[in-house]
């Protein structure tokens, strides 16, 4: 994928019938289909990881006070905790750096799956150099059917 010297990656689109990707600088937007399995789940996220092992995502849980620390000891960050009725809604961030937090999320993800499909954000520094390259680390899954690429003039 060369770029001209006036034209600058914007983002790329990948889309299947069980998965879509949304790469921008800034952020990767994935939505999985219900039918998606966890095994490629696991594939795209330890994808992203190994590219951007500085990516993380925000993710709220309804928990007890007592599970909070549960999730902290898989990784997770706490950044914050209300109290919601009789539980806690608690808002982590999840290190694509940690293993243990990549698993957990892997797991909460495909549970999620058991009851429709699912939209997160990733937050990652990415660059055309790494946008690029999980776009082609990505492509190799070959569960993508379409993929277009924008570019934006600077």
């Amino acid at each position: 994928m060369d770029v001209s010297p006036r034209q600058e990656l914007g983002g790329v689109e990948m889309s299947g019938g069980a998965v879509s990707v949304l790469i921008n600088q800034g952020t990767i937007n994935l939505w999985f289909g219900r039918n998606a399995e966890r095994s490629l789940v696991s594939k795209i996220l330890l994808i992203i990881s190994s590219v951007a092992s500085t990516a993380e995502h925000e993710r709220d849980v309804i928990c007890s006070f007592e599970e909070i620390s549960g999730f902290e000891s898989y990784g997770y960050i706490l950044t914050s905790y209300a109290r919601r009725n009789d539980k806690y809604r608690a808002v982590f961030l999840v290190p694509f750096s940690d293993p243990r937090a990549l698993e957990k999320l892997i797991g909460a993800i495909c549970h999620d799956l058991e009851l429709g499909e699912t939209r997160m954000t990733i937050s990652w520094k990415g660059g055309r150099t790494r946008m690029n390259t999980l776009h082609q680390e990505l492509s190799k899954l070959n569960c993508f059917s379409f993929s277009n690429i924008t570019y934006k003039d600077v």
